[in-house]
């Protein structure tokens, strides 16, 4: 079990893509909802929701960082990485991506449903060096800026 200090780590500097409107939903019933994308100043505004009750809110810009803490441990470290923007709307790329476990609620790492969701695995490397342009986060940041590049061409 991978930990940091006290914590263990379940999600450890992963890449999280999240269209705006959309949520991302992690371990332990928390989700993270771009609420909304402003292209102007080039800031989201993010909210953190355990169970579907929001438990934060933040704005952030690139390389801002956002920090969510449980009875003085950390929860979630994300860092808004960059915004894509093509017709069909925004994409926002956050990375790294940190989430330790909250220890008030259960959290079972063997779960096939956490299993799955773990990134850089050497199981997983080892799948994906097959076909590595089949990364479902790529294909999706593909089909969104596809209608932007054909527009502007």
């Amino acid at each position: 079990m991978v930990t940091a200090g006290d914590s263990e780590v379940i999600l450890n500097g992963t890449s999280v893509y999240v269209k705006a409107g959309e949520s991302f939903d992690f371990e332990q019933d928390y989700s993270l909802h771009v609420k909304y994308v402003n292209p102007e100043s080039e800031r989201v505004w993010v909210s953190l929701s355990l169970n579907g009750e929001s438990v934060a809110d933040s704005i952030l810009g690139k390389d801002e960082v956002f920090t969510y803490s449980s009875n003085s441990s950390t929860v979630f470290n994300i860092t808004m990485d960059r915004i894509y923007y093509g017709s069909s709307g925004e994409l926002v790329t956050f990375e790294p991506v940190y989430q330790y476990v909250d220890h008030r609620y259960p959290y079972n790492p063997d779960d096939e449903k956490v299993q799955n969701k773990v990134p850089n695995t050497s199981e997983n490397e080892s799948k994906k060096q097959g076909v590595p342009f089949l990364n479902p986060a790529l294909l999706v940041l593909f089909a969104l800026l596809l209608p932007y590049v054909y527009e502007h061409r």
